[in-house]
């Protein structure tokens, strides 16, 4: 077997938790690819049935898994559209992940700054993108987003054609890095008169702001971001696991 699974005083399925992570991350298994049958897999790796599918359901948890019914077990696909709504928490008033347009308002290179270097994990010479954009649903401008990107972490990506309309998600699949959770803090704030001005509101209104780092299946912060949403029937949802 290639992979072996030496004594260490973690768990064992944690072990194989790790072992697996580092196939996905090597690029064994691709993105939307269906892993050997747990009774292979066990077998390969010389672990039983349940220690294996206790490394799967922290897999599964990170979102780096998913089961599907009769299927079997998957990579997950950061370009699906079930990954796509991952780190959106706005919802309409039927409950459905808003469709957004997106228009960049201005786009800036340069070395991070100290509150950035501490979002996203950075040392004062790597460089950050900065993108602020306007987000509009059905025509109305629901938030406004400024972005941080921690180009580092992308050395497959061309930093001059960065759009400014971007996809966090499929920046990640072109570099194969796996996307695996957020971290987001929700509080209010009220509307600058830029920001107000932007979103077609009176400055002083109360706005939700929402300040979220996206990191990778290592735990490494990829994006930082802060929007102010300014809702009507639409509301921020999140899902308790």
């Amino acid at each position: 077997m290639a992979d072996t699974l030496a004594f260490e005083r973690q768990p064992l399925y944690q072990q194989v938790s790790n072992l697996l992570m580092e196939r996905i991350a090597a690029g064994v298994w691709k993105p939307g690819q269906l892993l050997p049958s747990e009774v292979d897999l066990a077998r390969e790796l010389t672990v039983s049935i349940g220690t294996l599918r206790k490394a799967f359901d922290k897999l599964e948890s990170e979102r780096l898994l998913i089961r599907r019914q009769g299927r079997g077990t998957f990579v997950n696909d950061c370009s699906s559209e079930e990954m796509l709504t991952l780190f959106r928490s706005l919802r309409d008033a039927e409950g459905r992940p808003l469709r957004d347009d997106v228009q960049p308002i201005e786009q800036r290179k340069g070395p991070a700054t100290a509150l950035e270097r501490e979002r996203l994990q950075l040392s004062a010479e790597d460089p950050v993108l900065r993108t602020r954009r306007l987000r509009c649903c059905a025509g109305r401008p629901l938030m406004y987003e400024e972005a941080r990107l921690a180009l580092s972490r992308f050395p497959a990506i061309d930093r001059s054609r960065v759009a400014g309309d971007y996809r966090i998600m499929a920046l990640a699949q072109r570099c194969g890095m796996h996307l695996a959770r957020a971290s987001e803090r929700v509080s209010l704030a009220e509307a600058t008169g830029e920001v107000g001005e932007l979103l077609g509101i009176e400055p002083g209104k109360a706005l939700l702001r929402l300040d979220r780092v996206i990191l990778t299946m290592h735990g490494e912060p990829v994006e930082w971001r802060i929007g102010l949403c300014n809702l009507k029937q639409e509301f921020y949802h999140a899902d308790i696991r």
